[in-house]
């Protein structure tokens, strides 16, 4: 598999989950086709597993994100080593995400090489990310503490005045704090230490196997940690590697220039002629995956890594290539073993706006619709599926604008097999659909029209966009819009037809008929008697709701909007006015009809006898509502 690989389409397709196969599958070194056929669950438990030890990161591009957030930066922190500064604002060099994962594989890679070139070192344990400590054993040269360690497998500090337990109650008013700090404390075993013979020059390196001890058998430098010394008694210039900084006089502190590939050179040129010849260590492939990838601006979150990044200048190939780098100066490269793995939302940008040292660098591929997913999900008796529905509109889309443009299968996925509902439809509708819909073809409401048929379905009931009822006082005589207003049906999405319909304008639905023909007052026979005297059964039982949402989700024949109300006849023949803002049943409705007509103009020619109920009042006014014309 490629090393670095972008997967790009609509949204909606399942490019991060994607993520997940592909990154199974290079860990595993499987076929991608193998992972398709599983369980998608196990899949994912697996990813999860890898993703906890280490061999997968995931972050995600931004307009904000930065070199600084993936490589390293300057960040500002609280002094906290015991020194005079302490408690004081100060600024250090702190990795960023993409650093410290290669700097995980490239531990790896020492501790592999431990164990297979040096194999009188088998057992050894590496921390995962270790730290480099500088270590000076009784000062500089040669003295007789420097000589017993190394000799004995342990590294010696002092301050013994303290004694072996360091509290918070322990007064370092004669200093060392931070040093004792780091060795009792921040010290871990698997962590590396470097032995310091002078300002510029190692004579040992090794790795820490144990905890702090204290051993009064010792007439100075009492406090101990047993090392495994990996080469020692040697002479080694590190001022190069250490970025030209001198090693200072402080006891213990971490190196932050040297990286583990500067140690395991100078282990292999000063091993005894005893040890193997190096062999190739095969190293487990790890996945960096970056979500929306062209959010971001590439060419300044890579920065020079743009070019680190080429398979040919990875860690370990015949053309590998480190960088200096601007904050810590220390030298970087990219392992071999690092895939990157990212994705892109095609409809958000252009694939031809990436850079294009970005687009040479890495390969892409195309994540598309999947309507045959859902295909076992029927849109009612109709014969047609969901994956009809997907299909046909997004056929449209491509006409329209692109195919990038499309929209995918993921919102539709949670829909259960068999006949799905209306009211499930109509949730995916109103949340993903028709917003995306808006984004696409910003709000051009005669486009959504013809991706959803509505220019073909012979009755409005169905449509989904509908012209919207011109006022005549808004503004005014003298102007008159140059195009009809649209606006959306809300009762159109609690209908199965109106969705069959998106496929086939002449398509029928048997639970939308039987709606359509109440709504209608047409006869249609059924058992019990005629569709009138069914309707009247229903009539007496039903009661409009007190919910907006759940009025909507009946049998509605007229939706009128006016001002901040909304005024529907229910194919019952009952009636009721709902208020938009709180989206609940406006409380005394005969009343509120009265006042309505009273103070209004649109209805003056509107008159309520005292005999008027509720519905006849409410349906006097959607009257007027209807034959509104500018």
């Amino acid at each position: 598999m490629k090393k670095n690989l972008i997967l790009y389409g609509p949204p909606g397709t399942g490019k991060t989950w994607h993520t997940h196969l592909y990154a199974v599958a290079i860990i595993e070194e499987c076929p991608l086709e193998a992972l398709k056929a599983e369980d998608p669950a196990a899949v994912r438990a697996r990813f999860t597993a890898y993703r906890q030890q280490g061999l997968i990161e995931f972050t995600t591009f931004h307009q904000s994100y930065s070199y600084e957030d993936f490589i390293e930066g300057i960040r500002p922190v609280i002094e906290d080593d015991g020194s005079e500064t302490e408690g004081k604002l100060a600024y250090r060099v702190e990795d960023g995400v993409f650093k410290r994962f290669c700097q995980q594989a490239e531990t790896e890679t020492f501790a592999e090489s431990l164990r297979e070139e040096l194999s009188m070192f088998a057992g050894i344990a590496v921390n995962p990310s270790p730290v480099i400590w500088k270590v000076s054993l009784a000062g500089t040269g040669d003295n007789p503490v420097r000589t017993e360690c190394l000799a004995n497998g342990h590294i010696r500090i002092g301050w013994d005045a303290y004694r072996k337990d360091i509290t918070e109650e322990t007064d370092f008013s004669a200093g060392g704090k931070s040093v004792l700090e780091a060795f009792i404390q921040k010290m871990q075993v698997g962590d590396i230490v470097v032995s310091c013979y002078s300002e510029s020059m190692t004579d040992a390196v090794g790795i820490v196997t144990g905890e702090y001890e204290w051993h009064d058998e010792y007439p100075s430098h009492k406090r101990l940690r047993k090392v495994r010394w990996l080469v020692k008694d040697i002479r080694q210039d590190i001022l190069e590697l250490n970025n030209g900084i001198k090693m200072t006089l402080s006891t213990v502190y971490q190196l932050k220039n040297i990286n583990l590939d500067d140690l395991i050179g100078i282990i292999r040129s000063h091993r005894p002629d005893s040890f193997p010849a190096p062999s190739e260590v095969r190293r487990q492939n790890r996945v960096f995956i970056i979500d929306e990838i062209n959010r971001g601006n590439i060419a300044g979150i890579f920065g020079e890594l743009i070019t680190l990044i080429e398979p040919t200048k990875r860690l370990g190939a015949a053309e590998a290539l480190k960088v200096r780098l601007p904050y810590s100066r220390a030298e970087f490269g990219v392992p071999d073993n690092v895939h990157i793995l990212g994705t892109m939302n095609t409809a958000d940008r252009s694939l031809t706006a990436l850079d294009i040292a970005l687009r040479r660098r890495f390969a892409f591929e195309r994540v598309a619709p999947e309507p045959e997913l859902l295909a076992t999900m029927l849109l009612g008796d109709s014969g047609y599926t969901v994956a009809d529905l997907l299909r046909t509109m997004n056929r449209r889309i491509a006409v329209l604008i692109d195919q990038e443009h499309c929209i995918g299968h993921a919102p539709f996925m949670k829909l259960p097999q068999g006949q799905v509902s209306a009211d499930d439809l109509a949730d995916i509708f109103r949340h993903a659909i028709l917003p995306l819909l808006e984004e696409y073809f910003f709000e051009d409401w005669q486009k959504i029209r013809l991706v959803l048929n509505d220019q073909q379905k012979p009755e409005t009931a169905h449509q989904f966009v509908v012209a919207a009822d011109d006022d005549e006082d808004l503004f005014g005589p003298e102007f008159t819009p140059s195009g009809p207003g649209w606006k959306m049906n809300p009762a159109a999405l609690g209908r199965m037809t109106s969705y069959v319909r998106i496929v086939d304008a002449a398509a029928t639905c048997t639970e939308a008929e039987e709606a359509d023909t109440a709504a209608k007052g047409t006869e249609a026979m059924d058992a019990d008697g005629d569709a009138a005297a069914r309707e009247q059964r229903s009539s007496r039982t039903f009661t409009p709701p007190e919910s907006l949402a759940e009025a909507m989700r009946c049998n509605v024949s007229q939706v009128k909007e006016y001002k901040n109300n909304v005024f529907i006849r229910f194919s019952l023949g009952k009636y009721a006015v709902y208020d938009k803002e709180t989206a609940t049943k406006i409380t005394n409705q005969i009343q509120f009809c009265r006042t309505l007509v009273a103070s209004d103009p649109l209805f003056r020619n509107v008159t309520l006898p005292e005999d008027y109920n509720t519905y006849q009042s409410i349906s006097a006014i959607m009257a007027v509502l209807h034959d509104r014309r500018p």
